[in-house]
């Protein structure tokens, strides 16, 4: 997540670096950035290239400010409104898809405030589709249908959810709801570098004699792996479950893992591919020598050694696609480098 922080006092400004600082050592905060007053002009600029806005300052400057900017739930970046004492953390818009509340929590955690939360959802401690879409990278095909899925979710009104693929892990949001898992695909050994399968989750649920559907796409998300010559599954898999622990994301919701090119024979990252059951996507070095990303760290080493910035995150994202962002930062484990993005 890109976070901007904008402030208007020297305490707010004060408690914005506070928070700037914590989120650094935050793998999932892919940029932190702080903006001091010229709060129109900053708001402008953050409100299109970042996904989440904490403001710290009165809500009523918050408010008139970005109202003219909002376009719809499914664009807006999450925006967060911190009193300068920092005594409470309000979520104020795209509390949901753009990931405010769980952003509001955090930055409670992070500064031992009270968070504020108003969605109807989570005041009665339930979970809306649109959270558990931005939780797991999933895209809603159509936004309005949000709404009659969560009053039933508030009105304990079951229903059934299909999908080809492995969701084991969302039973625990919807209890009493009916899960069919539908025939999917499996991968053979052949398959494992050229296969990419995107599921579909379909909701439904009928009330008053009306039918109601809901469809989740998969965002496609890629783990790019870098790994030191010799490692074995073991090192790489400790790895990547570090990454996907981070991110709260379980390895059935993983699409592929990416590597480059000099790096396809190592026996360490193909077996960790084979005993997931998904596809390894081999990136060519001369892509990754040719791919640019302000997201993307840089290493010397690797830079001395061939010729290119780095491996696990730039083969992520290129992997990921076009529009595709970095969802987790790399992280180095005995040898082995991991970096998470998704498609658009």
């Amino acid at each position: 997540m890109k976070i901007a922080i904008i402030s208007v006092t020297e305490n707010a400004k004060n408690l914005g670096l506070e928070i700037q600082e914590k989120l650094s050592k935050d793998p999932t905060v892919i940029k932190c950035d702080c903006f001091y007053k010229n709060v129109k002009e900053n708001f402008n600029y953050a409100f299109n290239n970042y996904d989440g806005i904490i403001a710290i300052m009165a809500s009523g400057i918050t408010v008139r400010t970005v109202a003219p900017l909002i376009k719809s739930k499914d664009k807006d970046p999450a925006i967060l409104n911190i009193d300068e004492k920092g005594e409470y953390v309000v979520s104020l818009l795209s509390g949901h898809l753009g990931g405010g509340n769980d952003l509001t929590r955090k930055i409670a955690r992070l500064i031992r405030a009270k968070p504020v939360i108003s969605t109807s959802t989570d005041v009665n401690y339930k979970y809306g589709v649109d959270t558990i879409a931005s939780r797991y990278y999933y895209r809603i095909n159509n936004v309005k249908s949000i709404l009659p899925f969560n009053k039933a979710v508030l009105n304990n009104i079951p229903f059934t959810i299909k999908s080809e693929k492995d969701i084991s892990f969302l039973k625990k949001y919807f209890l009493g709801c009916k899960f069919e898992q539908l025939p999917g695909k499996v991968y053979s050994d052949n398959d494992l570098e050229n296969k990419v399968n995107l599921g579909q989750i379909q909701f439904s649920f009928e009330s008053d004699g009306q039918e109601f559907t809901l469809e989740m796409d998969e965002r496609k998300l890629v783990v790019g792996i870098g790994s030191r010559r010799g490692k074995t599954m073991q090192n790489v898999m400790i790895a990547v479950e570090n990454a996907l622990e981070n991110l709260n994301i379980p390895i059935s919701r993983v699409n592929s893992f990416a590597t480059i090119s000099i790096k396809k024979d190592e026996e360490g990252i193909i077996n960790a591919c084979k005993h997931y059951n998904r596809p390894l996507e081999i990136i060519d070095i001369d892509d990754v020598r040719n791919f640019t990303s302000d997201d993307c760290s840089r290493s010397e080493f690797v830079q001395k050694k061939f010729g290119i910035d780095g491996v696990c995150e730039q083969c992520a994202m290129i992997a990921a696609g076009e529009g595709g962002k970095l969802i987790h930062k790399k992280i180095a484990m005995d040898g082995v480098t991991v970096a998470v993005a998704v498609s658009k």
